[in-house]
């Protein structure tokens, strides 16, 4: 019986790790759709400060995520 279950959670996790390996990435942007953009953020937890410089060109820019929480526009 603990066999079974010890065999059970193997193929489980097997079958777990085939699907995400069988999963497509994220499609690629069209290189037209990029502009540049330069918008400087900065962590308010611990002071990263990061600059973005391509984003789409369909999008606004949102704010990136650092220590769990959303970075702030600085100039």
């Amino acid at each position: 019986m603990i066999a079974g279950a010890i065999g059970l959670g193997i193929f489980a996790v097997a079958l777990w790790a085939i699907r995400l390996l069988a999963t497509p990435g994220p499609v690629e942007p069209d290189p037209e759709d990029v502009t540049e953009v330069a918008v400087d953020y900065k962590c308010t937890v611990c002071g990263l400060r990061l600059t973005v410089t391509h984003a789409q060109a369909d999008d606004e820019v949102d704010a990136p995520r650092h220590c769990r929480e959303p970075m702030v526009a600085f100039d």
